[in-house]
């Protein structure tokens, strides 16, 4: 899917690929956001596309000019996931805005995991324990 807008200059074409790394880095400038799910395989997307190389942790709903995203993030632990979900979603949909001059009508935000760094001396015993 691509968005086309048209004028008396010219055609304009937004590839999925830019929506998508625009949206990627609004949300990874956000505190909270550790790494990117790619989300699941759509069956139809993937036999239209011809290869599996349409995952992607975003996806892209257009409905005529206007346009809906999913991004699918990983938090770092200790985080809120509502204070995380709620940036996430100001900072993707003001940069998408912003960018492609269209108007995003809802970002959902799927947290997909938490990621824990395993530490260095993991069979040491932590601290609290005797």
């Amino acid at each position: 899917m691509e968005i086309y807008s048209k004028s008396s200059m010219g055609e304009l074409v937004i590839s999925d690929e830019v929506l998508s790394s625009i949206a990627v880095n609004a949300a990874k400038d956000v505190d909270g956001v550790s790494s990117f799910f790619n989300r699941p395989v759509d069956v139809v997307s993937t036999i239209k596309k011809g290869s599996f190389k349409v995952m992607s942790p975003v996806r892209i709903i257009q409905d005529g000019d206007n346009f809906s995203m999913s991004i699918y993030i990983n938090l770092s632990p200790g985080k809120k996931f509502q204070k995380v979900a709620t940036e996430v979603q100001s900072a993707v949909k003001e940069s998408v805005q912003n960018m492609t001059g269209k108007l995003v009508t809802k970002v959902n935000v799927i947290v997909a995991g938490i990621d824990f760094e395993e530490s260095a001396g993991s069979n040491e015993p932590c601290e609290t324990e005797d």
